[in-house]
């Protein structure tokens, strides 16, 4: 049966007032701490790497700077695009603007499409941010691994908008250019362009390798895997967000890379509680949600099966079980 967005109204799973205040209480001290070690261990990584350029270490520091800067950007411009992560407006906009820039998406497209991902999760039609559509297309999915397509795609419409110019799409969802949007496209192409002669002007890929799209790339592994473990293999046009959405218990480094979004279902109950809040978020919730998945491998060991068996069965999906609690249809 099609779902009728238009008059179903998500469920909703209740929460104390109190708690909720508590959770929806923002700092600046916590994301400030999380963002600047995380430039911190780039520039750590990224000197080391130079500095053993050559060597069997400077693959390994590559590497390390490679996930820091492809995958630890995304959820932190995932968290600051919220608007959730600080207090200080200017400090989430700052912020955003930086870890967009490491996964070559503009603030001005993320915002708009994001957005009607929480309004209509994993709708098919609506959603556009749907990982992995069934039937699903694995060879899609193993070559995503490194995140080329995303990456390559990013430029398109970053050189339409440093020419005021809007794409077909763009223009077909309503959406308007604005004068700033214009001027920070330019500003990425500028710091892109000049990464790309610094390469040529050292007779050296390394630029290259810590600056732009490349990065972003073998250091994506774990950006798609966080966002297969969102809501892959589990059902479709349904709304209630406990059966279309996972929480992973993941440990201290894992949680620090993703910054707290494993609590993926809490964050879709109450998306403007921020994300240094969502374990206690989660704790209060659960008897009311699914049992989480007890880490990363336990998430993939369910879904790689599905993920075959919905090649010739495209309905199929994971049944998460839902206690028998109090709800209430809002």
């Amino acid at each position: 049966m099609a779902y009728q967005y238009e008059t179903e109204k998500w469920v909703r799973v209740k929460l104390d007032t109190n708690t909720l205040k508590q959770c929806m209480q923002r700092t600046n001290a916590r994301p400030l701490f999380d963002m600047m070690s995380w430039l911190a261990l780039m520039g750590i990584f990224g000197w080391l790497t130079v500095l053993y350029w050559g060597s069997f270490a400077s693959f390994i520091t590559l590497f390390i700077y490679g996930i820091l800067y492809g995958s630890g950007s995304s959820a932190r411009e995932h968290e600051t695009g919220h608007g959730t992560a600080f207090k200080s407006k200017t400090l989430n906009r700052l912020f955003h603007e930086i870890t967009s820039f490491c996964i070559l998406r503009e603030t001005f497209l993320r915002n708009h499409g994001h957005d009607l991902h929480h309004r209509h999760t994993i709708i098919t039609g609506i959603d556009p941010e749907i990982v992995t559509p069934a039937p699903p297309k694995l060879f899609q999915m193993v070559v995503n691994l490194l995140q080329v397509e995303k990456s390559i795609r990013g430029f398109r419409p970053l050189i339409a908008h440093s020419f005021g110019h809007l794409l077909a799409s763009e223009i077909a969802a309503g959406l308007t250019l604005k004068r700033q949007t214009i001027w920070l496209a330019r500003l990425w192409l500028v710091i892109l362009g000049s990464t790309g002669g610094a390469a040529l002007y050292l007779e050296s890929v390394l630029p290259l390798l810590l600056i732009g799209p490349l990065p972003a790339m073998y250091g994506g592994t774990f950006r798609h895997l966080f966002a297969l473990s969102q809501h892959v293999g589990l059902a479709v046009n349904v709304n209630d967000h406990r059966l279309n959405t996972r929480t992973i218990i993941l440990g201290p480094i894992l949680s620090y890379l993703y910054l707290n979004m494993n609590y993926h279902l809490e964050h879709h109950l109450y998306p403007a509680v921020p994300y240094y809040h969502l374990p206690r978020l989660y704790k209060a919730l659960a008897p009311q949600c699914p049992p989480a998945y007890q880490g990363f491998l336990s998430v993939f060991i369910e879904m790689i099966p599905v993920l075959l068996k919905q090649r010739h069965q495209p309905d199929y999906h994971i049944v998460r079980p839902i206690p028998d609690t109090s709800l209430s249809n809002l």
